[in-house]
């Protein structure tokens, strides 16, 4: 595999540079400034790490911790875990040969999947929507311990539209700090209503505090304003989605994909009581097949130099794997689904997002890929 996908990834330094971070002044020192214009022909070679096991399907979030890739399979569970006896299922495979290692079930549909290395365990949220609730996998090394927590307070709240709000991607920082997305807020709530968009996360006993890092109507700069737009406006959010905590300086910086309002959100400064909160509106670089529209990311990540690309094709039920040797360090790649009923047009692909213009280019890869989401980066030196 390496051999082969080094040559097709030979077109990725160029690529890359569609990652240039402009805009957090602490993630300034971490990608370099450049510009992009889409080569002819660009492409990424995907190769099949793992098929789905015999009864699992739609795959979705996935994590790495030590030498075992974590994968959720959502089967078919609801975003607020109906119908009754739902369940989703957690998979570990070797991160080098595909082999199953570990498997646990947990009731619901887990949305967000992420390693805690400092405690050797996983953080699972279950059910976006509604009915929403957190489990921990404290990693042995035949198995694991499971442990379930309810939110406190609760992320579902009441409006004119009825019950709404869950969670789904969590993000953990080097010192253990949790973030994890508040999905689905009610945008019906009764007078200012600036419910949080991403929360931070505490464990105790067996409650998972909650506490609002930022809200979803938070007024922030706007990375790239339009012609004689003004410079800040409120974020306006309605379905925060995937995240990653990127380090840096005082905190690092955690970029928050607002899915159905293309844009991605900085929050940096985030040792402060308040963190800088910047936002980047997104646009497809091509228009999609069946009308314009605004680019709909389900997850996104930060390849920090070479190593290997993981991507979910949750509608096929396959991970697959690409190198990133020759990439240019601080791209941010982010993965395009197909959409779903009621969902703006879409073109299902691989992408890369210019962190200055908000721009979304696809790249062509090998495979025909049905619906990709989950995505993750291994660096070769597996830290």
């Amino acid at each position: 595999m390496q051999k082969t996908a080094r040559a097709a990834l030979g077109v990725l330094s160029a690529v890359a540079a569609l990652s240039a971070v402009a805009v957090p002044a602490a993630m300034a020192d971490q990608a370099p400034a450049a510009k992009y214009h889409a080569p002819a022909g660009a492409h990424l070679k995907l190769t099949l790490f793992a098929a789905a096991p015999a009864g699992y399907a739609h795959p979705d979030d996935l994590t790495r911790l030590g030498n075992v890739v974590y994968v959720a399979y959502q089967n078919n569970a609801g975003a607020d875990g109906t119908p009754a006896g739902s369940k989703s299922d957690i998979v570990g495979f070797d991160v080098k040969s595909g082999k199953v290692l570990r498997h646990w079930t947990l009731p619901g549909r887990v949305d967000g999947l992420t390693a805690d290395p400092r405690h050797h365990r996983l953080l699972a949220t279950v059910n976006e929507d509604l009915n929403s609730s957190l489990y921990t996998i404290t990693v042995t090394r035949t198995s694991g311990t499971v442990k379930h927590y309810h939110y406190s307070p609760s992320p579902a709240q009441t409006g004119s539209d009825g019950t709404n709000g869950g969670t789904d991607a969590l993000s953990v920082t080097a010192n253990g700090a949790v973030y994890v997305a508040h999905s689905n807020p009610d945008t019906s709530l009764p007078g200012v209503n600036n419910t949080a968009a991403t929360y931070t996360l505490k464990l105790s006993g067996s409650t998972a505090k909650l506490t609002r890092l930022y809200g979803v109507n938070d007024t922030a700069t706007v990375i790239n304003p339009a012609k004689g737009a003004p410079a800040k406006a409120k974020l306006g959010l309605t379905d925060p989605d995937s995240n990653r905590w990127i380090p840096g300086r005082d905190g690092g910086t955690l970029i928050q994909d607002a899915q159905a309002d293309s844009k991605l959100v900085y929050a940096s400064d985030l040792d402060a009581k308040h963190p800088t909160v910047r936002q980047l509106n997104l646009v497809n670089a091509k228009t999609p097949a069946k009308g314009a529209a605004t680019p709909q990311l389900d997850d996104i990540e930060r390849v920090s130099g070479d190593g290997t690309l993981f991507v979910v094709d949750s509608a096929a039920g396959k991970i697959y794997r690409a190198d990133t040797k020759g990439g240019r360090p601080g791209t941010l790649f982010a993965s395009q689904p197909a959409p779903k009923d009621g969902d703006l047009p879409n073109d299902p692909a691989l992408a890369v997002v210019d962190q200055r213009t908000g721009v979304v280019t696809h790249l062509n890869v090998n495979v025909t890929l049905q619906s990709p989401k989950g995505l993750l980066f291994v660096p070769d030196d597996n830290r």
